[in-house]
This record gives C-alpha cells, sequence and structure tokens, in this order.
C-alpha cells in the first residue's frame, strides 16, 4: 500500500489510469458436469476464475429444457459465489444444436424458452446463462439467433437486471457469417472466442490446436492471431467484449515432426495424459513460430501437439498487450495432476499478475485489508491503525470520479470492518483511498459482475 499526502494520491489515480489496463479481467472457465467427479467445485481455483460456466443444458423443440444428469439443485451456486465469482449455465454444446433451430424460428417458442430458463436461473441461483449454439447455418437462423437474443436480453432485464448473457463464438467466416455481431454485441456481455480447432483431420499437415501465429509462417490454416483479427477488424466486435480462448486438451497425430503429413485421425487427448509422457517415451520440443509445445514419439511414429505453462503464458501476454476482455477455458479439471491445476496456475502467474498493481507499503502501526478483490456485489474493508482516529474510506473510479465516502472512527482496539456495497456500481477498476488524519492509502479494486 503506497503512503502519501493527500493531494498527490488524487494525481496518482489519474496517472494509474493512463497505465493500467481496464478490460482485461476475466477468466471464464467452463465446467462440464461429467468432470465434476474429477474436480469438485470446492477445487475449482476462484482465485483466478472469475466466471465459472456450468455446461450443459440445452432446448428442447418444444421450450422445455434438459440437462446432464445431476446438474440442478447440486448447490454449486452457493460455493460459487462465497468466493466472489460468477456461476452462468452454458445452453448447447456441440451436437446439442436441434432444439435452437426449432425454438428460435417459433415467437412462442422463444417465450416459452426464454421464461423456463429465467425459472432455472432463479431456483439454481445462475448469475446468467452463456449460450453455445454450434452453429447456425442459414441467414434464417442467423435472423432467428437476434430475436432469441434480443428477447431474452428484454425479459432477463424485467425479472433480474444483473443477469448475464455469454456467448460461445466462431473465429472465422466458414461459420461466423451466419453471425450479426454487430447486432448481438448490444445485448451480450463478452464473447467467448473458440481460438481452436485450427489443425485437425481435415488439414494438410501435423499443426497445434491453437497456434498463437502461424505455423509454419503463412500457414492458411490460420491461427489465434488472425481468428481474433477477425472478430475485432472484420466484425468490428469491441475487444473488451472478447475472451480469448484457450484450450486444456491436445492431439495425437501419426506423423514424425511437426508440419508434416500424417495418417488416420487424429486423437484428443487430455492435459493431465500428455504431462506423465515427457521424457517417458516422448520427447518435449517447442515451435518457436506458434509459440507452442509438441511431442514426438521416440520411436518418430507420433506426434502429440498441446498446450503447457509457457504456451498459455505466451497467450495471456497477447491478451493483455492487445487489451482483450479476458481469457476463456476449455476446460476446467482438464490440468489437474500431481503438481496442481498448472494451466490455470499460469493463467494466475502471468494474466492475473500483470493485470493488477500492488500496494503494499505502511507503516508498522497500519493495517488495510480488503476482500474479496476481484468481488462482485461487496467486498470488506479492514482498517487497524494502532490508535483511536478519525478515518474517511473514499471510493474513486478510474477516471478520479468521486463514487461514494464512508466516514467513521477507527478504535486501537478493535479496529474496524466496512463493508462496501457496490451492487449499483458499474463493472471496472476502482481505488478505496483510506485517509487517516493527514495520511492516504490507497489501494485498487476490481468490481466485475
Amino acid at each position: 500500500m503506497i503512503h502519501l499526502h493527500k493531494n498527490f494520491s488524487f494525481f496518482l489515480i489519474n496517472l494509474l489510469f493512463i497505465v493500467n489496463i481496464l478490460f482485461s479481467n476475466r477468466v471464464v472457465g467452463y465446467y462440464p458436469q461429467w468432470v465434476i467427479n474429477n474436480l469438485s467445485v470446492e477445487e475449482i481455483d476462484l482465485d483466478v476464475i472469475t466466471h465459472v460456466i456450468h455446461s450443459f443444458a440445452w432446448p428442447n423443440e418444444d421450450g422445455s429444457i434438459s440437462s446432464y444428469d445431476g446438474m440442478f439443485g447440486s448447490g454449486f451456486s452457493e460455493i460459487v459465489h462465497e468466493q466472489g465469482a460468477k456461476f452462468l449455465l452454458s445452453l448447447g454444446g456441440w451436437g446439442n444444436h436441434e432444439g435452437f433451430e426449432a425454438i428460435c424460428g417459433d415467437s412462442d417458442l422463444r417465450e416459452i424458452f426464454i421464461y423456463n430458463l429465467a425459472s432455472i436461473l432463479m431456483m439454481y441461483e445462475y448469475d446468467g446463462i452463456d449460450l453455445d449454439w454450434e452453429f447456425p447455418d442459414s441467414e434464417a437462423d442467423k435472423e432467428n439467433l437476434n430475436f432469441l437474443v434480443y428477447e431474452m436480453d428484454s425479459i432477463f432485464h424485467s425479472i433480474n437486471s444483473d443477469w448475464l448473457i455469454s456467448m460461445a463464438i466462431p473465429v472465422s467466416n466458414w461459420w461466423g457469417q451466419w453471425h450479426d455481431f454487430e447486432y448481438l454485441e448490444n445485448y451480450v456481455d463478452f464473447f467467448n472466442a473458440m481460438t481452436y480447432g485450427t489443425h485437425g483431420d481435415w488439414s494438410a499437415h501435423v499443426g497445434h490446436l491453437a497456434p498463437l501465429y502461424t505455423s509454419p509462417v503463412g500457414d492458411p490454416d490460420g491461427s489465434c492471431h488472425i481468428n481474433m483479427n477477425y472478430l475485432t477488424i472484420n466484425r468490428s466486435i469491441p475487444k473488451y467484449k472478447i475472451n480469448m480462448g484457450m484450450p486444456f486438451w491436445g492431439l495425437t497425430w501419426n506423423s514424425s515432426d511437426i508440419n508434416e503429413s500424417f495418417t488416420g485421425n487424429t486423437v484428443d487427448i487430455i492435459y493431465y495424459d500428455i504431462v506423465p509422457l515427457i521424457d517417458n517415451g516422448w520427447t518435449y520440443n517447442w515451435d518457436s513460430d506458434a509459440k507452442c509445445p509438441y511431442l514426438i514419439k521416440d520411436d518418430n511414429s507420433q506426434i502429440i501437439t498441446y498446450e503447457n505453462q509457457e504456451s498459455i503464458a505466451a497467450k495471456c501476454q497477447y491478451v493483455l498487450e492487445n487489451d482483450y476482455g479476458g481469457v476463456m477455458i476449455w476446460a476446467l479439471s482438464y490440468d489437474k495432476t500431481s503438481n496442481g491445476q498448472e494451466l490455470i496456475q499460469s493463467i494466475g502467474q502471468n494474466y492475473l499478475k500483470n493485470n493488477s498493481i500492488e500496494y503494499d507499503i505502511t507503516p508498522e502501526n497500519i493495517f488495510i485489508n480488503i476482500y474479496p478483490n476481484p468481488f462482485n456485489a461487496s467486498c470488506n474493508i479492514d482498517i487497524y491503525s494502532g490508535q483511536d482516529t478519525d478515518a474517511k474510506i473514499m471510493i474513486t473510479n478510474i477516471l478520479g470520479n468521486h463514487i461514494e465516502t464512508i466516514n467513521s472512527k477507527v478504535t486501537r482496539q478493535k479496529g474496524n470492518n466496512f463493508l462496501l456495497n457496490a451492487k449499483n456500481f458499474p463493472s471496472g477498476n476502482y481505488f478505496v483511498s483510506v485517509i487517516l488524519e493527514e495520511d492516504v492509502y490507497t489501494r485498487q479494486i476490481t468490481l466485475l459482475k
């Protein structure tokens, strides 16, 4: 915490606005129902994950909603909320698209579906929904998706204006042409870009699932960088609304080397099954063009392309440098190894750490703690000064505008706990300035809704 004179603190606040990264805060993790036995909700690292997306439910052709067994009534939302994160319900997923086509084309069914969905959100305390329709493939689907999102936003606001709408989206024009992003971004809070699947069975050569840049250079199959440019430049989605996807799995190829031809079909392999192979019959390699690792089997018969802590770090740095809104993970639990959740740890170290400014210089007789941070509806401010004194707590936004002031007294024996209620504040970065006599101690906080 910085100890400084009162007048200088407001100069600092405005200066920090210039150098601070404004929107790169979200870490969205999909939590499929089928992984809960491998990763309990209590094990999700909510110091890193800001939005947990519970996957999947899906619409039926009559407007009702189905889900994987055991999804609803699990009590997951309470655990997530206690740690200050958001808990969303994902609708769709690969293979669960028929219901979308039926309900979106009928106004009565859309209304039935949305109200059924609202009932689930209320009953099980979800904070909103994630639309994962894979994929609209006609002009009619494109128009009907607009109707669905518009009506969903309208009905949600009439029931609970805090409910969020996110959307998993394709990252090339093959499927992206059937999305009216210019219209959708008016109603969708953020988009989860599926920046993976660059290479697969359809490719002409062995390649990475999510190369940050093309490998080999100029590869027509593309890269995360090309995908993100498509969304922001070609389709004009604001950067702060996009989370770049990161796959926590890889592909096994029948081939002798990266970028060479292959035979047969690729096979998915989860990160936690890859780690034990390294130096155990497989040799580690790094592709400096793609910024991704790969393994070559010692008999040169197979290749595994995947993500590791280094490639995740490179992607985190890319998101920060380009001012994107966040990162997205498919899927939680896939990185759970004997060393912990390694890829999540890399995001925490290389994304969130770089996105925050620490202030931790205080006299020994002053103690100030603000938690949780990041937070959603409220956070606690603990103050101990070592003496009885008047205290003023000022909340300021990143533009230096005054938001709220709390006046109280701090006692030497017990100190004080203050609750900051930010329910009516917009999401973003704020500064808490604790004024004790003529001294000011300032801490940055992040509100995520």
